[in-house]
């Protein structure tokens, strides 16, 4: 979602003559992407065949030679991989394109895609220039995307990179567009459809949420700075933007005109609550439940993220994320309009 978003940006940014699109063959769904983008009238931009998992990126490195500037967010953002699966594309990937990179003899900056959830199961503020690996992972996204900043920090030392960290990304905050229905929108679906009344969750848990429109910006603003190289910046709510859980679950559910879930706790979930939900001969909500699995943690996080460096580089230049509780309701109308990605929705 952040790449295409990207895409659709910088192809209207007088900054770059080319754009070369590095995408896995078959090459005939460029156009649908491109056009999904509402890029139109693009000449500038080309798709390039290829794979961040294959040496040299999987194609000739002749194409790139005039190439200075790359952006690259290619990753698998599933959290159920297989950790040698989840290493192979995100810490491998990142590999070839360093090492690619470093044969782009016009190249000016590297501009690297990560998460915030490099921090795994820690409970405190995070900072920015924060890196390690004491608290644990949640999962082997989480995982794969600190080994890759480990392999970031090393070539920061003969290339010039910056790392943009994301937190959870959601759709456009002024359409709540959006090209994945994951993490924030599980709890909005059940919310929606009053499917559990029952669920654990943590009132106090800090949902940090940042719209794709303000992480596309921020990174093609940052990618501007020739100062910013060297540093990772949080592309996050961060605190007093940020909103708790039983704020945003409360606001929802008088929203949908149903009462607020049940709390349970996790461990009786576990073991009662959800086996008696999955024998119900409900094939949508065992679904869901199914799916919910892999993102239950992010409903008990305490973790917060400090955004100072980033907001200091990017709101003189009119860069701000907005307060979550200020666009939550065009990312639930876009949702509930598309049945969470089930049909298009038509556009204005």
């Amino acid at each position: 979602m952040v790449g295409r978003e990207i895409l659709a940006r910088a192809s209207a940014d007088g900054r770059f003559d080319r754009i070369f699109c590095l995408v896995r063959p078959p090459l005939d769904r460029f156009a649908a992407l491109l056009a999904d983008q509402g890029i139109t009238n693009a000449p500038h931009v080309t798709a390039l065949a290829g794979d961040v998992t294959e040496q040299d990126l999987g194609t000739a490195l002749a194409t790139l030679a005039d190439v200075t500037h790359v952006i690259h967010c290619a990753a698998t953002v599933s959290f159920d991989h297989p950790l040698d699966e989840a290493r192979r594309i995100n810490v491998g990937g990142t590999r070839n394109v360093l090492d690619v990179s470093r044969r782009l003899p016009r190249l000016e900056r590297l501009d690297a895609v990560s998460t915030c959830y490099v921090a795994g199961r820690r409970t405190d503020l995070v900072r920015e220039e924060d890196l390690s690996a004491d608290a644990g992972f949640n999962n082997t996204y989480e995982q794969t995307k600190y080994e890759s900043e480990l392999e970031l920090r090393a070539a920061m030392r003969d290339l010039p990179i910056a790392v943009h960290r994301p937190s959870i990304v959601v759709g456009d905050s002024r359409t709540g567009k959006t090209g994945a229905f994951k993490v924030l929108y599980w709890p909005l679906k059940v919310i929606a459809r009053g499917w559990l009344p029952i669920v654990p969750y943590d009132p106090g848990a800090q949902l940090d949420i940042v719209p794709v429109d303000y992480v596309t910006s921020a990174i093609l603003e940052l990618s501007r700075d020739p100062t910013t190289l060297g540093s990772t910046f949080h592309l996050a709510a961060g605190p007093g933007r940020d909103a708790t859980l039983g704020t945003l679950a409360e606001h929802l559910s008088a929203r949908f005109g149903r009462r607020l879930p049940l709390r349970v706790r996790p461990v009786w979930w576990q073991r009662v609550v959800r086996p008696a939900l999955m024998m119900m001969p409900a094939p949508a909500l065992r679904r869901t439940l199914q799916t919910g699995l892999v993102y239950r943690p992010y409903l008990q996080m305490r973790l917060r993220f400090d955004a100072a460096g980033a907001r200091g580089r990017l709101e003189p230049k009119g860069v701000r994320c907005p307060r979550v509780v200020d666009y939550i309701d065009t990312i639930v109308d876009a949702a509930i309009a598309s049945d969470f990605g089930k049909r298009p929705v038509p556009t204005a």
